[in-house]
């Protein structure tokens, strides 16, 4: 080939790639009409001794259902429970330990809690340093796990102490999926 002829070929395969990419980038008018989309069950949690229930907040989940006779799965991956801004997240207020009572939309096949200590959460940690930036992802996926908090699940119902300056996540799974495997976390943070 000429270098006339391969600079051609070049150039055609460039404005190829500019109108597939300008196109597949073009919205076509719709009816403005939404599918099904998928229910995602809420909790709310209460506190011993109080008298409302908090919603919590929905953090990470992937939940399944039907559309028609098809089988869709929608996925909602947000950031980890440790890394949410206390602002953010529902607040329950207890004046020392409590126990608190967390009830689901929907029954759960199996649901458990962790916990952080908030004052760490806001104090940071080595991550934060630029000196260990290509560490980050090994840091926070140790920092992610959060220790266990002792519960109990009876009747569809999770109970577990909690204590002020701490955030928790509840892990829950429920049957509503094809394999029983639809997973949706909740967050919450105590305070005084």
């Amino acid at each position: 080939m000429k270098p006339r002829a391969s600079r051609g070929i070049a150039i055609a395969a460039i404005l190829a790639i500019v109108v597939v990419t300008f196109a597949s980038c073009v919205t076509l008018p719709h009816d403005g009409e939404r599918g099904p989309h998928a229910d995602v069950p809420g909790a709310r949690a209460l506190a011993s001794g109080e008298d409302g229930a908090v919603a919590l907040t929905l953090g990470n989940y992937t939940w399944s259902f039907m559309n028609g006779s098809e089988r869709r799965i929608e996925e909602l991956r947000q950031i980890d429970p440790q890394e949410w801004r206390v602002d953010e997240l529902a607040q329950v207020s207890v004046a020392e330990e409590a126990t608190i009572t967390v009830i689901f939309d929907e029954r759960p096949l199996w649901a458990y809690a962790r916990s952080w200590d908030e004052e760490e959460l806001a104090a940071g940690s080595i991550a934060d340093s630029p000196l260990f930036w290509r560490l980050r992802t090994l840091l926070d996926a140790a920092g992610s796990v959060g220790d266990e908090v002792p519960s109990s699940l009876e009747d569809g119902v999770l109970t577990f102490d909690v204590e002020p300056g701490r955030r928790y996540a509840i892990s829950a799974t429920y049957e509503q999926g094809f394999s029983g495997n639809d997973r949706t976390e909740y967050v919450f943070t105590v305070q005084k």
